[in-house]
């Protein structure tokens, strides 16, 4: 992801004329034409977009990563105190989940398919063991989703490092404070 990102200020600067950037890299500058800057800028922008696909409004993922889509749920008072799969002390007032398949301290961003909201929530146990569910969600997490009262959505799960550096932007100060609340 450096190296792509480094790539296209390169190329961007390249395109723009940056002198200091073509004495920096020993390029002989030659005046491009208007035409060649728009087609570079085409091409470049092209590129950019087959790495990344739209898997709800103004959220873009990696291609080749795996965004889970299906029904969460949630737990709370009954669990509350007791130890999750990774030893922590289940505490319902935190921004956690359980999942059957991804990796215990993953990140990720649910995101409520019938009323649009995201939290983001920290992997911390196993679980839902009820057959049809991808995700169990605390009760905290639950109650941000807007799902309290029907107690399922369906939902999408997207780990954080899948996010686009466009998507990743628009939802920094959320992610950020749901962040600070997993712990």
């Amino acid at each position: 992801m450096r190296r792509l990102i480094l790539l296209v200020i390169t190329f961007c600067a390249l395109a723009s004329g940056s002198e200091e950037l073509h004495l920096e890299l020993g390029i002989k500058k030659k005046k491009k034409t208007l035409v060649e800057i728009r087609e570079f800028r085409r091409h470049l922008s092209e590129l950019l977009k087959e790495d990344y696909v739209e898997v709800a409004p103004g959220i873009k993922v990696k291609k080749g990563c795996r965004v889970e889509r299906g029904t969460a749920s949630w737990y709370g008072g009954r669990f509350h105190g007791r130890r999750t799969a990774n030893g922590e002390i289940y505490d319902l007032f935190k921004f956690t989940a359980a999942s059957r398949t991804l990796p215990l301290g993953t990140y990720v961003l649910v995101r409520n398919e019938e009323n649009g909201r995201v939290v983001t929530v920290r992997i911390n146990d196993r679980g839902p063991y009820v057959d049809g569910r991808i995700i169990d969600l605390s009760q905290a997490a639950a109650y941000k989703l807007g799902m309290m009262l029907d107690g399922v959505a369906l939902v999408q799960v997207i780990p954080l490092r899948c996010l686009a550096p466009e998507s990743l932007s628009k939802y920094y100060d959320s992610i950020i404070l749901d962040m600070a609340n997993t712990y």
